[in-house]
Parts: C-alpha cells; sequence; structure tokens
C-alpha cells in the first residue's frame, strides 16, 4: 500500500502539472509530496532497524530540544522554525523505509520512464509557448525545478541498471531535459551522474564517455553565462549570498561553527535589507526578520543554523543508510555527490524530492529480489 500511494502520487500529480500551462502545478505540489512522504512511512508500520535507530532519536531529540530552546530565547513562527529544521525532521521517517523492501523495481522503472516523457513535454512545450516569462525560462512539472531535478537524476541513478539496453537512450532524454530546464545546480548534478552512469569502470568505452562528460561541461558553462548577464562575479546571486554568509560569520568563535547559532537566530537587518529582493523568503511573521533560508545554499544554511556537525550528521545518515541498504561505495559517492551539488546552490537535504529519492533507494527491493507481481504496472506491495 505505501508504494502505491509513493508511485501513484508522482504520476498523478505529474500529470496535473503536465495539463498546467501557465505554472509548475496548479496543485501545492511541495506540499502535498510531504504528506506524501509522512502517509507512506506510516503505512510501513515498523520499528526502525536497530541501524538506524541512533539517527531517528537523534533527530528527535534535537528537533525537539532546539524547539524548546527557540520558545524560551527567541520566539519565532513555527513555519520559520520548520524550514530550518526540515531535513532533521525528515530523517525520522525516513529511518523507517530503511530495509523496508517496499518498493517493485519494475513498477519504479516504469514510473522513471512515466516521469521523463512527462518531464520532457512540459519543459519543451513551455520553451516553445512562453505563455509566461517564467514558464517560457525556467519551466517545472511539479515546482521550481531545481528541486524536481535532483530527484529525477538520483532515481534514474538508482534504477539505471534496470533500464536495459536503452539506458543510454533515456539518459539522452535526461539530458534533454537539463538542457531546457536553465538550472545551473542540476547540471552539475548531471556531471557527477554522467560520471556514476558511465565512467566509473575504465574500459574502451570510456574514452568516448570522456567526450560526452566534455559536451556536457560545454552545456554548463554556456547555462552560467547565459546566467551571469554578463555582470561579472558579482552578478551571480550564489556569490552574493556566500558574501551575506561570511559578514555575518566573521566573529563567530570556533565552537559556533562546529554547533551552529541558537535555533532562529534572525540574520542582521544589514543583510536582510542587503537580500531585500528575496522578500519572499523573509520570516512568514512578516516582521521583517529574515534566517538564513535566505542565503539559498544548504551548506551555508546548515552551517549557520546546525553547525558543521549538524551537517556531518545529515551526511553520515545518508552514507550509513545507503551502505547498510546494498549500495556500494561508488554508489553511495554518487548519490552523495548528486545531493551534495544540489546544496551548493538550493535545499538538497532540506527538500522533500531528495527525502523522497532517498526513501525510493532505501526502501526498493534489491535486483535479486523479485515478485511474481512485479510485472503488473505501478502494482506493488
Amino acid at each position: 500500500m505505501s508504494a502505491r500511494v509513493f508511485f501513484y502520487s508522482f504520476l498523478l500529480i505529474g500529470l496535473v502539472g503536465l495539463f498546467s500551462p501557465l505554472s509548475y502545478n496548479v496543485l501545492p505540489a511541495n506540499a502535498m509530496f510531504e504528506c506524501v512522504l509522512l502517509v507512506c512511512a506510516a503505512l510501513i508500520v515498523k520499528i526502525p532497524k536497530r541501524s538506524v535507530i541512533a539517527f531517528f532519536i537523534g533527530s528527535v531529540l534535537y528537533v525537539g530540544i532546539s524547539y524548546v530552546l527557540m520558545l524560551l530565547f527567541q520566539p519565532a513562527h513555527i513555519l520559520d522554525f520548520a524550514q530550518a529544521y526540515k531535513a532533521f525532521f525528515y530523517i525520522a521517517p525516513l529511518c523507517l523505509f530503511f530495509g523496508a523492501n517496499v518498493f517493485s523495481r519494475s513498477s519504479a522503472v516504469k514510473l522513471l520512464k512515466w516521469l521523463l516523457v512527462m518531464f520532457l513535454a512540459k519543459y519543451a512545450y513551455s520553451i516553445a509557448l512562453d505563455l509566461t516569462p517564467r514558464m517560457g525560462s525556467r519551466p517545472g512539472l511539479y515546482v521550481e525545478n531545481n528541486f524536481e531535478l535532483i530527484f529525477l537524476m538520483l532515481m534514474f541513478y538508482i534504477l539505471r541498471n534496470d533500464l536495459g539496453r536503452r539506458m543510454v537512450l533515456w539518459f539522452a532524454v535526461l539530458v534533454a531535459i537539463i538542457g531546457l530546464s536553465g538550472s545551473r545546480s542540476s547540471v552539475l548534478a548531471l556531471l557527477v551522474l554522467f560520471y556514476g552512469v558511465f565512467l566509473n569502470r575504465l574500459t574502451l568505452r570510456t574514452f568516448f564517455y570522456m567526450a560526452g562528460l566534455l559536451a556536457l561541461g560545454g552545456v554548463a558553462v554556456a547555462i552560467f553565462v547565459l546566467r551571469s548577464d554578463g555582470g561579472g562575479i558579482q552578478s551571480i546571486d550564489r556569490y552574493n549570498f556566500m558574501m551575506v554568509f561570511l559578514g555575518e560569520v566573521a566573529h563567530w568563535p570556533a565552537w559556533k561553527f562546529l554547533l551552529g547559532s541558537m535555533p532562529l537566530t534572525p540574520l542582521s537587518s544589514y543583510s536582510c535589507q542587503s537580500l531585500s529582493y528575496y522578500e519572499d523568503l523573509f520570516s512568514f511573521s512578516g516582521d521583517g526578520h529574515c534566517y538564513s533560508v535566505i542565503l539559498h545554499s544548504y551548506f551555508l544554511r546548515a552551517v549557520f543554523d546546525h553547525g558543521i556537525l549538524g551537517l556531518l550528521f545529515l551526511l553520515t545518515f545518508m552514507v550509513m543508510a545507503l551502505k547498510k541498504s546494498g549500495y556500494s561505495r561508488i554508489e553511495v559517492v554518487v548519490v552523495l555527490g548528486i545531493v551534495c551539488s544540489s546544496a551548493l546552490s538550493v535545499s538538497a537535504m532540506n527538500s522533500v524530492f531528495v527525502s523522497l529519492a532517498l526513501a525510493l533507494a532505501m526502501g526498493l527491493r534489491r535486483p535479486m529480489e523479485t515478485q511474481p507481481h512485479d510485472t503488473q504496472p505501478l502494482q506493488t506491495q
């Protein structure tokens, strides 16, 4: 039942997005997928396995203690708190997927193919018709493409060996989607994916794949140049976010880099003012405060809010959970590389789409674990 909810949610919400020409999706897709993650985890109905129980307890305690400290010393809107601590919220339900074997590989592959077709169709007609400035330049099927494309790439990598002889063709479709997206962070992630799919073993074909990697690098450079508007490094928004971050932590003692700031510490008024263009990311309270979410890059946000130790906690969970789920060292490195390339620009571990991809990776049956009903379309236990 958990797998049915997971697969059909992506398919049905995606179909709505495909027929939403003026926006990413007429449905509140991000909020709906938050519910999908929680419902699917609840339907598994089991105690987390011993391998992940420490992460389950640690994340629950950390979020709970941080919330109490916030209420006592720096009261803030609960949605601001949720935004800052989402990655740690997600660990608890993800622990339930670990070792659950709830996802059929054949059904997951069918969903992946449907998604690739829907993404390509939505992105292509959005660019061609140019019905709105946003959809004509940065199309999306569910939400802003920086977030959804990371899920698509992680899903592709996890299932690459199940795509058979046409894997290269489906990879070409994925490259076309990312080329249409205009997303710089996705291009960086695509380079990591390319390495994981084609270059992790040295053969004669490697030299041809190297040529493909150079071509992708050319696409990456072109997208970065097109998005810079010719204004030099100061015109790159991520550079400006980093400068604001460095200004905020300039006088931090060493221990603060390890542990982060007090829960929900707002940025200075000067920093908020310098980033006022992103007023949609200001506090939900509407009082003019802004928090680390306005820095966009999850690495900057995580260090500011949770410190290096908090970031290591999240990364260690991913590495351990994937290794214990049967993935090889190189597979873990590639998945981590895709997620971290996202973290340079957007939410990464703080995104429900990354969490859903990890849920799939941890709950997917291993190749030898086939069932008679695996051949049925989108039909799993």
